[in-house]
């Protein structure tokens, strides 16, 4: 009975803090021009979770688990390797490596063309055959 919680999936449901504090972000070091970029494409990602919480956006929270870490929901025993954010300089989409959980974000300028990039890459990733 004690090892139920880590042994048995439950349906949970997803938040947009639960998702934002799953992914650990890989930020520059302090006072550099790219972590104040980071920082702002930081707040984007809080923002787009809180969208797609709310149905304000084309793509659901399990979406967005589902393209940065292969898994639609969050396993009992939790992930492995930890979910991390990195940050791409040279793509305006976002890009995800499902084996060591990273996601990659684009920075961009506005929140307007972050969240239609998000949506873009999300939405027409393969996702492993999963409708």
């Amino acid at each position: 009975m004690a090892l139920t919680p880590v042994l048995c999936h439950s349906e949970k449901k997803f938040s947009a803090v639960k998702i934002e504090h799953l992914f650990r972000p890989e930020l520059s070091p302090d006072g550099s021009n790219r972590r104040a970029q980071e920082n702002k494409t930081t707040s984007y990602w809080a923002d787009y979770l809180l969208d797609c919480e709310e149905h304000n956006s084309e793509v659901t929270l399990e979406d967005v688990l589902m393209f940065a870490t292969g898994v639609p929901s969050i396993p009992p025993a939790g992930m492995d390797p930890q979910p991390c954010l990195e940050y791409i300089y040279t793509s305006n989409f976002p890009m995800a490596n499902t084996c060591a959980n990273t996601l990659k974000l684009p920075l961009l300028d506005s929140y307007i063309t972050f969240k239609h990039s998000m949506n873009f890459g999300i939405k027409n990733s393969p996702g492993f055959g999963c409708l």
